[in-house]
């Protein structure tokens, strides 16, 4: 299967354009959320230090959890909602139908689990982990409206609402009120304070842009119809169900690491977990106008079109994340040490982490077919990522600790990704050869030679010059030779087969 750009139809260069536009916008907004994460993780492992910063990221991973939860998936299901709008109902009433259905219920889930925390015999077992997950529950619906308005922006096309909000907004707020609390003497509760603030800001920002990109909000004329909250609970049952296995399994190693090995070790994984963020990202800027395109792809073309639509994205996402992974692996440790000597600790684990995540990056866009078609499929697959993920954690955060925890992530990732190539071949007739993604994996092992053959041979300078000095040769060694197989397998890295109109 080749993309050659030749063979490429106005339609594919118009989605094209469109995708990476937005795409382009989202990713120089998490360039700026990036400088943002590396200032916290200064701030927070710097000044708050490990059990703190474990507590804090502990507790932000409960909420994150509920947050799929009170979200009734409305960040994929509003754009349904809007585009099958057969009631005529105006488009900005939609969002507020939804908004209040997911505020209601995500103050119930914030609710339920203050109550939890307090009740014997979890006000005990829980520590400075429960103490935080006290103060940080509210924001629960805070997050949940957040993600509900820059869905309804991105429905507009609207990225620059969702590129402030998060990351300008949201991350630098809690960057200052951090710093700001911890001077002011806040320093139990300061990284805590940090999330209300950012949430709170972002969320404001993103109402703000949600009513300019409708024109009004139309608040004064809006009333919740009889059966309306019932038919938004139903459209986001199954969504918010895989929506709620999906964020346990991406949080389910740090769950384990802070039940076998505590707060402390749990603070390094975080870090650990912040760094290999960036490959994260990547995926998440082609999301915002992915996954509407995807839908309308599936309508017009059908599963076929849209599977080599995605695997010409897998790939391109692939490839951007193979030379940050790149990166990673040869700063990476200096990284962290610079962070602390207790979190150098976290070095491998984030090697494997940064690997699960690009192979669930790359190959995961493929969901959005079952998510659209056969969303039990995908909830499925997420299941048995999360027995994989249980069984191999039970077995090797024992003796490996925390680097077993990121070894048990990137397994079930594997088999999880193995699972849904199977999936797509016997329901879909989707096959896409092996090759197809070779380029990119091949490019990124000759970078790391390239790495450690720098280091090799200037053993005799300062270490920093050494490293970046590897840095160079990595990423110039990875950009070549992806060139090079691009051009000797007749590929491209273009997006094709997308419908827009």
């Amino acid at each position: 299967m080749t993309t050659d750009p030749a063979n490429a139809t106005p339609s594919d260069d118009k989605a094209q354009r469109l995708i990476l536009r937005g795409s382009g916008s989202a990713a120089a907004g998490l360039v700026v959320r990036v400088g943002a994460r590396i200032l916290f993780l200064i701030i927070a492992a710097r000044l708050f230090g490990a059990a703190l910063f474990g507590a804090y990221t502990l507790a932000i991973a409960v909420v994150e959890l509920w947050v799929t939860v009170g979200g009734l998936g409305m960040k994929r299901i509003l754009f349904k909602l809007l585009d099958e709008n057969e009631s005529g109902r105006p488009p900005a009433h939609i969002v507020l139908d939804a908004a209040s259905v997911v505020g209601a219920v995500s103050l119930g889930l914030a609710a339920v689990t203050m109550a939890v925390v307090v009740m014997p015999p979890f006000d005990r077992l829980s520590g400075e982990t429960g103490a935080a997950l006290l103060i940080v529950a509210p924001m629960i619906a805070g997050q949940a409206l957040l993600d509900l308005f820059l869905a309804a922006t991105r429905w507009q096309h609207r990225m620059r609402y969702e590129v402030v909000s998060r990351s300008f907004v949201e991350p630098y707020a809690a960057m200052a009120i951090a710093a700001a609390a911890w001077l002011a003497g806040f320093e139990e509760t300061g990284l805590l304070i940090s999330y209300w603030v950012g949430t709170l800001l972002a969320l404001a920002y993103a109402i703000w842009g949600t009513r300019l990109s409708f024109g009004t909000l139309a608040f004064r004329t809006w009333r919740l119809e009889p059966g309306r909250m019932k038919s938004i609970l139903r459209e986001g049952a199954v969504p918010m169900a895989n929506d709620l296995v999906s964020g346990l399994f991406t949080r389910l190693d740090l769950y384990l690491v802070g039940l076998f090995l505590g707060e402390s070790p749990a603070g390094i994984y975080g870090v650990a977990r912040q760094v290999r963020t960036p490959i994260r990202q990547v995926r998440q800027s082609f999301d915002g106008l992915l996954t509407p395109i995807v839908a309308r792809t599936l309508a017009a073309s059908g599963p076929q079109e849209t599977g080599i639509a995605l695997a010409s994205a897998a790939r391109l996402i692939l490839a951007i994340q193979l030379f940050i992974l790149v990166g990673l692996a040869v700063i990476g440790l200096p990284l962290l040490n610079w962070l602390g000597p207790e979190f150098a600790l976290g070095y491998t684990a984030m090697l494997l982490l940064a690997a699960a995540e690009t192979i669930q990056g790359a190959f995961g866009v493929s969901d959005l077919i079952f998510l659209y078609r056969q969303p039990m499929a995908a909830l499925r697959i997420t299941l048995a990522t999360i027995l994989v993920n249980l069984a191999a954690g039970a077995l090797l955060i024992g003796p490996l600790g925390i680097d077993g925890a990121a070894l048990s992530t990137l397994a079930a990732i594997a088999a999880g990704a193995i699972m849904r190539r199977h999936l797509l071949r016997s329901r879909f007739g989707l096959r896409i050869p092996l090759h197809y993604s070779a380029g990119p994996v091949i490019a990124a092992v000759l970078a790391l030679a390239a790495a450690a053959a720098t280091g090799y041979f200037l053993t005799s300078v300062p270490a920093p010059v050494v490293t970046a000095a590897a840095l160079v040769a990595a990423l110039l060694a990875y950009a070549a030779a992806l060139k090079l197989w691009l051009i000797l397998a007749g590929e491209s890295l273009a997006l094709v087969k997308f419908q827009i109109d």
